[in-house]
């Protein structure tokens, strides 16, 4: 009679440590590539419905939210800085994002094409994952000195 073991031989510490972490990088790698293919896919989006617009319907949208029409098509191109960077900074540096888009549009509009156009958008998404708000206002953000403007001007108790 062949007798099965009353209990399954205990799995060494590191073999499932290894399996458990492969389990999580995957999970990790694939929620990674759904979201680059989701922005991928919104962008596109994004750049199909300006070039279905005539000319003159696309100088009337620009107009109308205050940009030019290059302006209009490089933050339709840009990277994720513009949609969800810019707001997490400004969030994390304790400022309400939706505040200063609605309030001061024309400073946000100004925030959003400069953050189109930055080159360092990788390590600010890195630095602001991190947590480390402070990590690029000094070094590489385009928009550090319009950013400390807006921080200054929410704390001075002397503003009219």
């Amino acid at each position: 009679m062949n007798a099965t073991p009353l209990f399954a031989p205990v799995q060494p510490f590191c073999i499932w440590w290894r399996n458990t972490m492969a389990r999580l990088s995957a999970h990790a790698t694939l929620a990674r590539l759904r979201d680059k293919w989701q922005r991928m896919l919104r962008k596109r989006r994004s750049l199909a419905e300006l070039a279905a617009c005539p000319p003159s319907e696309l100088h009337h949208i620009a107009r109308d939210i205050g940009l030019s029409v290059n302006d209009l098509r490089a933050i339709a191109e840009a990277h994720p800085g513009p949609s969800e960077l810019l707001p997490l900074r400004l969030q994390q540096l304790g400022l309400d994002p939706g505040f200063v888009k609605y309030a001061l549009t024309a400073t946000y509009r100004d925030l959003e094409r400069t953050c189109a156009t930055c080159t360092a958008w990788r390590r600010c998404a890195r630095d602001l994952a991190k947590g480390d708000v402070q990590a690029g206002m000094g070094s590489y953000c385009l928009n550090a000195p319009s950013i400390d403007a807006l921080s200054v001007d929410q704390t001075d108790p002397w503003r009219t």
